[in-house]
This record gives C-alpha cells, structure tokens and sequence, in this order.
C-alpha cells in the first residue's frame, strides 16, 4: 500500500447548485400555498425590509454554497480514491483502486454547455457520482484510474483498421442513427410492452369509472417513452472501440455516456434478435459483468458477423464455433414445452452456449467455463415424469444460464462434465503449490478459567 498523492483537488463550483431547483420548486410551492397572506405582508412592509430579507437569504445561500464546496475534496493515491464531503456530517468515502470495476464520464445536457460532467465510479455493482468536475479535470482524473485499473489483455482486431474514434483507439463498431431507428422500429417486443402498461391503466379505468385512474395512465407515459422513443436519443452515435483491457462505447445525443466494458469482468455474451431482425442479419449484444445483476448493453444493434468478431476477440475463435453449434432437445421435451425446437445447449472443453426464444425474440447465450461460478441440475413433477431436467450455470454476475428440458441422463453429464472442466481451470489458474511448506496451523486458544 502507499499514500503518496498522485492527484488532489476539488469538484466544480457549481456542484452546490445541483440540487437547487428542489429547494426553488419548494419555495416556490410554498409561497403560492398562501399568495394572498404573502402579497399582503409584501405590501404592508417598507421597501428596505423586503430587500434585506433577499439580501439575508442570498447570502445565506451563497454562504452555504461555498463552505459545502470548501468542504468537499478527492485525492487519488497510489491504491485507493479518496472523497470527502459534508458541513455538519462528515463523509469520508475509500474506494480501492484494486476493486473499482469501472470509471466512466456522464455528461448531461445543460453540463455541457456549463463545461462540467459526472465521473461515474463501480464497486460491488453499485455506482456512486463524483458530480459536478471540470471537463479536464474529469479527464486527467479519468485517465489515472484507467492507467491503474488496465487490464493486460491485449486489444481486440477491429473489423475496420483504418477506423479510429475520436480517442484515437480503433473502432470495433459504430452504428448509424438511420440503422438505429430502424432497428427501434422493428422492435415489436418493446411496443407491445409499453402498449400493455398502458391497456393496463385504460382497462382498470373502463371497470372502475374513477378519474383517479387517469393519473395513473398519465403516469406511465414516461416509462413508455423510455421504453420506446426516448432510446433513439439515448443510443444516437454508439460507436464501441478499443481500449487498454477491454472496450469503450461512447454515445449519447442530448446526455452524452462514455462506458467501460472490462474483458477480465465480462462473464457471458448475449445476443438477442427480435423477429423482424432476422432477415436482415441484426442483433442486440449485451453482457453479463462480474458485480452486476442486470445485463448490459455493449451494442444497440450490430451485424451477425460484428458480434461474433466481438466474442472472438473476447474468447477466441473457440467461442465462436461454440456459438454456431446446435443440440437440441429430446422429442419428448415438446409435451413440456410448445417451443422445443429453439432449445440447444452447447458443452465443450472450453465453452458454453444456450439457444432459446422463438416469435417475438430469440436469444443466444456463450460464455468461457472459467467463468461459471455453480453448476446444478433442476427437475420439477412432469420433468421428472418425462426423463428431463434443467441444468442451470450461475455466473458472478448477470442472471444464471439455464438450459431447459433436456434429457436427465445428459443433463447430469453435461453438469458433472461443466464441473470438471470448472475445477480444472481453477487449477491452472491457481499458482503452483510447489516448494512451499506445510501450512502452518493455528496456535490454539488458551481456555480461561
């Protein structure tokens, strides 16, 4: 460990007033509650009252404003990220640059104009702001986190070489605004989600006849507009390049995001295809990351051959034949589900692959063995009856792999073979235990009595 600072300073100056329109809008909410008792006390008083009383509160406010400034600092040592904040409590927060999974620049609209951005830090799968830094103070910050949180990975091929983002790494993938709203367009699954919300609110108003309900379908427009339209603005400009130890995507119209996907966090791949993709070769890539529950988004649409250039550059060609290969389920799996014919899963020596989805989406799941954390076997009442069983893969992050229905004589062999293929990685993995001494055993603990 060392404590020798390598960078120090303060947020922005306008951090204090990120949260004022909360403070504005109660005021004001408040002072319109009683307007008539308010403009009578305004015209009852002399002038030189109302004006030291603005004066009195804009120097309190700006008082206050300025000691919060004062009182908020980072400083970045060799091992660790060091903020502190608060007037009256106190907070001191450590987070350990060995255990930072991610940092990344969110920049909203009016901080752009403003000259600021969020720098956005990962632990645990828990993110916490750094709100508001100066762009090149983020971006010196910026780059002394990713110099000690690089991973010694080299970088992925890009499939055009001449190609470079505006960092100068070479772009891997970049999607184009027409390509993107067509491809929300096409969509059904998300439409038909957000129409249903919606059914939901007007069909409880046509039973009950209360215009109470009303709010209600009001208020999930808003939810439905970022379910539908509001992801083109969201995405506009993806454009996914290289980086030291993983990959950048940057995008964004109006908020502009610049994200880190770490290949050493990375557990598992997945690509959806909704059905009106199909013919045209388009698909969605997510990733399962080590820390998070939910997946995340690597590439709002790419072609077959993009995604599978991205998988070989995480996992090798190895990954992309286990992505190609197909072992469906047993005949009598069709009395346990209608869609028996887009099952598969795939176990190699190295990786693991899981076919599902039919209609509306189909999704298409690989991930190294490495990275499995737990394998079991699950078999409810008419499984059971039919001779099938489900194996289910649990990853460190992102939710577990699950291949259904398939015949219980394999998917115990599948299980134990997985298993194997686990324990055998870990071994490689593990440092050598030659030449080292017995471990030595704990001193026992004298009894008092």
């Amino acid at each position: 460990m060392t404590d020798e600072v390598v960078l120090e300073g303060r947020l922005h100056p306008v951090t204090p007033w990120r949260r004022a329109w909360a403070v504005t809008l109660a005021v004001v909410v408040f002072t319109f509650r009683d307007l008539p008792e308010w403009a009578h006390a305004v015209r009852s008083s002399p002038w030189w009252a109302l004006a030291a009383a603005a004066a009195a509160v804009s120097f309190a406010g700006a008082a206050y404003g300025f000691t919060s400034w004062r009182a908020t600092s980072y400083r970045l040592t060799g091992d660790a990220l060091h903020y502190r904040s608060g007037i009256v409590f106190r907070s001191s927060r450590r987070y350990e640059l060995a255990h930072l999974q991610e940092a990344d620049i969110h920049r909203p609209l009016l901080g752009r104009f403003l000259g600021v951005c969020t720098l956005r830090l990962s632990v645990a799968g828990k993110s916490s702001d750094l709100a508001y830094l100066g762009t090149a103070q983020c971006a010196v910050l910026l780059e002394a986190l990713r110099a000690r949180m690089a991973g010694d990975l080299p970088h992925p091929e890009p499939s055009e070489p001449a190609a470079a983002s505006r960092t100068g790494q070479p772009v891997l993938l970049r999607v184009r605004p027409k390509t993107l709203a067509l491809s929300l367009l096409l969509d059904v699954h998300a439409f038909l989600q957000a129409l249903a919300l919606l059914a939901g609110c007007l069909v409880t108003y046509w039973l009950f006849q209360e215009p109470v309900v009303l709010f209600s379908a009001a208020a999930v427009l808003g939810p439905m507009w970022h379910m539908t339209g509001a992801r083109w603005p969201r995405w506009h400009g993806w454009t996914l390049s290289a980086a030291p130890g993983g990959f950048r995507a940057d995008f964004g119209l109006f908020n502009t995001r610049h994200q880190t996907f770490r290949h050493r966090r990375t557990q598992a791949l997945i690509l959806e295809q909704p059905l009106l993709w199909r013919r045209r070769g388009w698909v969605r890539i997510l990733a399962a990351t080590a820390g998070h529950v939910e997946t995340q988004l690597i590439a709002p649409v790419a072609t077959r051959t993009e995604a599978e250039s991205l998988v070989a550059a995480l996992w090798g060609p190895e990954a992309v034949a286990a992505l190609h290969s197909f072992r469906g389920v047993p005949r009598r799996a069709r009395w346990a589900t209608p869609f028996s014919r887009n099952l598969s899963f795939f176990s190699g020596t190295a990786h693991v692959s899981i076919w599902e989805g039919v209609f509306l989406r189909s999704i298409v799941r690989v991930a190294p063995v490495s990275s499995v954390q737990s394998v079991g076997t699950e078999q409810g009442p008419w499984q059971r009856w039919l001779g099938l069983a489900s194996v289910t893969l649990h990853l460190a992050g992102g939710p577990p792999l699950t291949a259904e229905h398939r015949a219980a004589e394999e998917a115990e062999g599948a299980a134990a073979a997985v298993r194997a293929e686990v324990v055998r990685a870990m071994r490689a993995q593990a440092p050598s235990a030659e030449g080292r001494g017995p471990i030595p055993l704990p001193r026992p603990v004298p009894e008092v009595p």
